[in-house]
């Protein structure tokens, strides 16, 4: 499944109504109201990967909203309708691009798969982001700490429940006797999320290999190590 990552809707509308128990088809009104908050879903992301990569290549502190808005081919006025500021595409950046991991490693989390193959799938799914979006992943890391104090513990938070995820799966296979009886699975999940991290730091200078490649040779490292 691919990496998703989580998006608003268009600000101030109301969610289109569902199709009434007779099976009426929705208004043109309402139909109308679903494909705006679509098409400014579509515009928002757009907004977001631009900052991202003018974030990624000339730094935060450089980078503008001017910069970002001539990267669109926009006036730097319309950004405006998106973020505010070039501190609330940060903040959204690394909020966004969160939300996507909490999902994923909770749904692997839920599955009936065997720990080991959980691994295999949390790996890639956490590197998967080099391929979809690598500029979030770059931003995230290398600027999440210049937010200001209440999106920073937002973003705290998130963090947290990823790694409480990830943690969890590793206590599965501890109670199913897939992993080792004295694994550590605190000590474990933030060295596989640090490892995974590291990938960032080498991938666009040395990343000639497939993402998936990698990703199967780090599972294969953790899996190895912590094996019953």
């Amino acid at each position: 499944m691919p990496y998703r990552i989580a998006l608003p809707t268009m600000p101030r509308t109301r969610p289109a109504p569902m199709p009434s128990p007779s099976g009426a088809l929705p208004s043109r009104t309402e139909e109308g109201t679903a494909a705006s908050s679509v098409k400014y879903t579509a515009k928002y992301l757009r907004v977001l990967d631009a900052a991202a990569r003018q974030f990624s290549g000339k730094g935060y502190h450089v980078a503008t909203t001017k910069d970002i808005a001539e990267s669109l081919g926009v006036e730097q006025g319309s950004l405006y309708y998106y973020i505010r500021s070039k501190e609330a595409a940060l903040e959204q950046i690394c909020l966004v691009a969160m939300k996507g991991y909490v999902d994923f490693s909770a749904g692997i989390l839920r599955s009936r798969k065997p720990t080991t193959e959980k691994i295999e799938e949390l790996v890639f799914r956490h590197l998967q982001t080099l391929d979809v979006r690598p500029d979030f992943f770059r931003v995230f890391l290398a600027h999440r700490q210049e937010l200001s104090t209440e999106p920073r513990h937002a973003l705290g938070r998130q963090i947290r429940e990823y790694e409480a995820n990830v943690e969890g799966i590793l206590r599965q296979g501890v109670r199913r006797g897939e992993l080792r009886a004295d694994c550590d699975c605190r000590i474990a999940a933030l060295g596989l999320m640090g490892m995974c991290n590291a990938v960032v730091g080498w991938h666009a200078k040395r990343g000639s290999q497939p993402v998936r490649d990698i990703a199967a040779e780090l599972s294969r490292m953790v899996v190895g190590g912590l094996r019953a």
